[in-house]
């Protein structure tokens, strides 16, 4: 970060944990599928693309803030030059793109010869806002379409699936989710996308680490993007073993007819769900920080 507590930077922190916990709530509700929740599961998806795109809006002067050393007032008329001029000005159009794109692919209609092509259309804007957001990091110093820029993609794909299946069934889709008769159902395939995403997330974070620590673990407790790594880590195994208490025992308890273990799950989705927000919320302020491996 450029300063401990510049106003700028507290901003921009704020505004990337909003657009990431935004597009996590569009990835989520997209991961659960078509089979749930119909155009309750639309509306999530049209609302957070919606938030994405204003927060992402706000974020542009702040940037350029940033980017001119002034303040945002005076930062206002180099937006122009920081579009035109700069690769995070690039970056930022085509993943402004990308949003209205899948915005668009949520409000128009949807008959079923189209259907296909809409959720095509969806699915390939997400990804190319993953891979803007990605291209604006750290991980875009080697260069464009470098495999460490390609990773920190799937990891953003991912963290946004995994933390966005859990607070989507948390809160907007909860009602729907319980619904009888389909609730074993629908928590089964909550709990698998979940373990499938987190897995990813894990694996493409690890790496991430790696790049960023620079190959050794001495920065984890020397500098600052160690030590906000270290937090990431601490609440998303917390968040793992609760993810897995929930799979192991109570999902199985659901199945074998207990009808306590439908709102033991779902109390202990909720404390995830909040974990899972913490997590995007650490990632965001990562992503303002100074890698150790570049410090």
């Amino acid at each position: 970060m450029q300063q401990a507590f510049d106003p700028l930077v507290v901003a921009q922190i704020v505004l990337a944990a909003g657009a990431d916990i935004a597009f996590a709530f569009a990835m989520g509700a997209v991961l659960i599928g078509p089979g749930v929740g119909g155009s309750e599961r639309f509306r999530v998806v049209r609302t957070a693309l919606a938030a994405w795109v204003v927060v992402e809006a706000l974020y542009l002067p702040l940037q350029a803030g940033a980017m001119s050393g002034s303040t945002l007032a005076d930062a206002l008329p180099a937006i122009p030059l920081v579009i035109a001029h700069s690769h995070f000005g690039l970056m930022w159009l085509i993943g402004l793109a990308a949003g209205i794109a899948a915005l668009l692919a949520t409000i128009a209609p949807r008959p079923a010869h189209r259907r296909a092509v809409w959720t095509t259309v969806l699915w390939a804007a997400l990804v190319v806002i993953a891979f803007a957001h990605a291209a604006s990091t750290h991980a875009a110093d080697a260069g464009d379409f470098s495999v460490a820029e390609l990773v920190h993609m799937v990891h953003l794909l991912a963290t946004a699936g995994w933390a966005g299946v859990v607070i989507t069934a948390a809160w907007p889709l909860r009602r729907i989710l319980m619904a009888a008769p389909d609730t074993v159902a629908n928590m089964t395939r909550l709990s698998n996308l979940a373990t499938f995403t987190f897995l990813i997330a894990i694996a493409t974070g690890l790496l991430n680490a790696y790049r960023g620590l620079g190959g050794t673990l001495a920065p984890l407790t020397s500098s600052l993007w160690g030590q906000l790594l270290e937090a990431k880590l601490i609440i998303v195994a917390v968040a793992i073993t609760i993810g897995a208490i929930n799979r192991f025992v109570h999902l199985r308890h659901m199945r074998a007819g207990n009808p306590v273990a439908v709102p033991v799950f779902m109390r202990l989705l909720t404390i995830e769900a909040v974990l899972l927000v913490l997590v995007l919320a650490v990632a965001a302020t990562l992503g303002h920080s100074i890698p150790a491996a570049a410090g």
